[in-house]
């Protein structure tokens, strides 16, 4: 170590640090979707502590700036509702139907209750893809991504109300599948009820999901009234999360629970068997309430684990792809461009999701980091959009992190990049100003999780070095890194896997904001605060866009947190399928009934 006047001492901790999700609920691939987690309520008393790495984040719920919930409506609210947040159902292209597909899952199903967990293979690789929620994302190409749009699923319309409510009418032509105890009988609007009801069951892992509203009332076998408990603009979202399933109070009522009962939904598979080590089987629903869909007979979820330490999950999933084990698959970076170098036959689709990937952030308590000419310096000498398209095969893309309604409210690359990254020349000078070029040590913390990681991190020290900086590299383990960023916060510079925040207002309220659970910079930053305050409450899009670039903006101008590497999720698959655009974010699954095979 070097111990010279002149030598500051900056740690780096990276902590490639998958949270729960990406391992206890199968996910093998940072890049694949997290579950929903728990949105940090802000609170002005006591810091809360941020959860160890191996726990399981809970449901994504949003909340208000001082999490109060408001009795009244802060702001006049439009009677009527503009046509982005009243959405009505669109034509679709039409597929060839017929034909079965194995997509290669994570993990088996602990049961089949599906408000009970989170776990992201029942909710939505598994027998959760049985049932429909009231709303969900709307179907896309994939180059509009990351997209958290909406349209109705169970409803035909929704509107926000003067009372600081929604109201839904919801379709008539909704039947339950056709099993016992439900046996087809039509759906109303007192399912929605007992199911909302069903999941704030206190202490259930989706309870929190629903923070945000109040009652939920039947108006009438169609229509339907949710009262919001805060202005919170995010609330719709959890409407949609794959977890707010629609669930038959008959086999409730008759089995106890959901765990080992009959799967009966409204969607359009109904499940066949879930056996472990073997996987998941759906059949199409005759019924299902959208004419022609799905257009495939059956979809199985095959289980593929890496077996001992010889062969990564990675490879052992590209295997099963060749092997004709699996039609679909998601690949790492480095499987990917192994398959495309090797000119394999095959189709592939990226979903990009903001809200997860590897974030880059500054301990701003730090004396080597309080000064933001020294951070922006930092910034300067990297360029993550090379990352990306380097090391990353292209998956993911560069952002603040920030998930958000759709890719236009992202500040553009020219932007981003030309304004704060991408100079070194700049960055050694703006570290002489700060009389600070004199090789500043930095310490790296990273798990050791794939060979991805260790080419950013190797990427990244080199840039740095070329500055003036003078890394070392020193590892942390998940829960390790967990206790020392996030609850002890006994760091300065980390690189690492975040918790995953799926809305717009968690990543804010917990990241970014002051009294964030998790805001890991430590800034105190009462003008940010108020800029995500009022974005919040702020129910029109176009004024909500806005505000959301500027503070976009003022993040990057403070140098506090970017994401260099923002997840994406690389989809490969028998050139024969068709139709395939996921969009995994808030655990959507739809995508699944519009897949064909082109034969």
């Amino acid at each position: 170590m070097k111990t010279a006047s002149n030598k500051a001492k900056v740690w780096i901790i990276s902590g490639i640090a998958i949270v729960v999700l990406a391992c206890a609920s199968g996910c093998t691939s940072p890049t694949t979707q997290p579950a929903a987690t728990a949105t940090p309520i802000i609170e002005q008393a006591a810091e809360q502590p941020a959860p160890m790495a191996t726990l399981a984040p809970a449901p994504t719920s949003s909340a208000t700036a001082t999490g109060k919930k408001l009795a009244a409506t802060p702001a006049p609210l439009p009677t009527q509702v503009p046509a982005q947040l009243s959405l009505k159902l669109e034509n679709r292209r039409e597929g060839t139907h017929g034909g079965s597909l194995t997509v290669a899952g994570f993990a088996d199903v602990p049961h089949r209750d599906v408000h009970q967990t989170i776990q992201e293979t029942l909710t939505s690789m598994g027998p959760g893809l049985a049932y429909s929620r009231l709303l969900r994302l709307r179907p896309g190409t994939g180059d509009d991504q990351p997209s958290l749009l909406l349209e109705c699923d169970l409803c035909l319309s929704w509107e926000l109300t003067s009372g600081f409510a929604y109201q839904f009418q919801l379709r008539e032509d909704v039947r339950w599948q056709n099993i016992t105890p439900v046996d087809g009988r039509a759906l109303v609007a007192d399912d929605l009820v007992f199911s909302y009801d069903r999941m704030r069951t206190p202490g259930w892992a989706n309870a929190g999901l629903l923070s945000s509203w109040g009652e939920v009332a039947a108006l009438g076998p169609h229509r339907l009234r949710i009262d919001l408990a805060m202005a919170d603009a995010d609330a719709l979202l959890s409407l949609a999360d794959g977890h707010s399933k629609i669930v038959a109070r008959e086999v409730v009522e008759k089995f106890g629970d959901l765990r080992e009962s009959p799967v009966v939904g409204t969607g359009p598979w109904i499940w066949v068997e879930s056996e472990d080590k073997v996987g998941t089987v759906l059949r199409r629903n005759p019924d299902y309430f959208e004419a022609g869909l799905p257009y495939l007979d059956a979809l199985a979820i095959k289980p593929i684990r890496a077996e001992g330490k010889i062969i990564s999950s990675g490879l052992e999933r590209m295997a099963a792809l060749q092997g004709g084990m699996v039609d679909i698959t998601i690949l790492p970076p480095n499987e990917w461009r192994q398959l495309r170098d090797w000119g394999a036959d095959v189709g592939s689709a990226l979903s990009r999701q903001s809200g997860t990937g590897v974030y880059l952030a500054f301990n701003v308590r730090s004396q080597q980091l309080s000064d933001v000419a020294v951070r922006r310096a930092m910034w300067r000498a990297i360029d993550p959009w090379n990352y990306v398209d380097t090391v990353w095969a292209g998956q993911g893309f560069v952002s603040v992190g920030i998930p958000v309604s759709n890719s236009g409210w992202l500040l553009e690359r020219n932007e981003m990049r030309g304004q704060y990254f991408a100079d070194p020349g700049m960055s050694r000078e703006a570290l002489a100003r700060a009389g600070a070029g004199g090789g500043i040590e930095i310490t790296v913390r990273t798990e050791e999780f794939g060979d991805a990681y260790l080419d950013l991190e190797r990427r990244l020290t080199e840039d740095l070095r070329q500055v003036g900086f003078d890394p070392t590299i020193r590892r942390l383990n998940p829960s390790q890194f967990s206790d020392i960023v996030l609850n002890q916060r006994d760091y300065q510079i980390a690189l690492g896997v975040l918790p995953p925040t799926s809305t717009t207002n968690s990543f804010l309220m917990a990241l970014l904001h002051s009294q964030g659970r998790w805001n890991i910079s430590g800034h105190q930053n009462r003008e940010l605060d108020r800029m995500i305050e009022d974005q919040a409450a702020e129910f029109n899009p176009d004024k909500r866009e806005d505000l959301l670039k500027e503070i976009q903006r003022r993040v990057m101008d403070e140098a506090y947190l970017f994401s260099p590497v923002t997840g994406a999720s690389r989809w490969v698959f028998d050139p024969q399928v068709t139709g395939f655009h996921p969009n995994t974010a808030l655990s959507e699954y739809l995508y699944w009934s519009r897949v064909w095979l082109d034969r």
